[in-house]
């Protein structure tokens, strides 16, 4: 567990791991059919509390893949932003991980979606950052 001092919001072997603010729609689903060890942190203003961050971190700690979960309102240049200063915080607690990029935002422009600072960071991260409106489930 590289979050030391901190417990996990889910318990050891969680099928679904649910990462939802209270009042808002949006939401990551993280669905662990072989119910691996995971674990799961809200970093917003919990273990993180100052400067930019991202609200999520799910860890399945048998495959060493690491989500870095933001769930936005519209502002994906903000959103991806907040996702790298997350990563260059805990960059010596997620070493040995592979990281995962993800943001769940309430509406997107498509201007924003299509515009160089966004892309820069689809480039930078080659299909490690997955996007959606509304939620995404996956299997982790």
């Amino acid at each position: 567990m590289p979050l030391n001092g901190f417990e996990s919001l889910c318990s050891k072997n969680a099928v679904q791991i649910i990462s939802r603010e209270k009042g808002h729609s949006q939401y990551h689903k993280g669905i662990d059919k072989s119910k691996m060890y995971v674990t799961h942190y809200k970093l917003d203003g919990v273990i993180i509390k100052n400067g930019s961050r991202c609200d999520y971190l799910l860890i399945n700690e048998e495959k060493h893949i690491a989500y870095l979960i933001e769930l936005k309102g519209s502002d994906l240049i903000k959103a991806v932003q907040q996702l790298e200063t997350t990563e260059k915080t805990l960059r010596q607690e997620l070493s040995e991980y592979s990281l995962q990029y993800r943001i769940v935002a309430n509406k997107c422009k498509t201007q924003e979606i299509r515009s160089s600072a966004y892309r820069k960071y689809q480039l930078r991260w080659k299909g490690k950052l997955i996007q959606k409106t509304g939620f995404i489930e996956e299997d982790i």
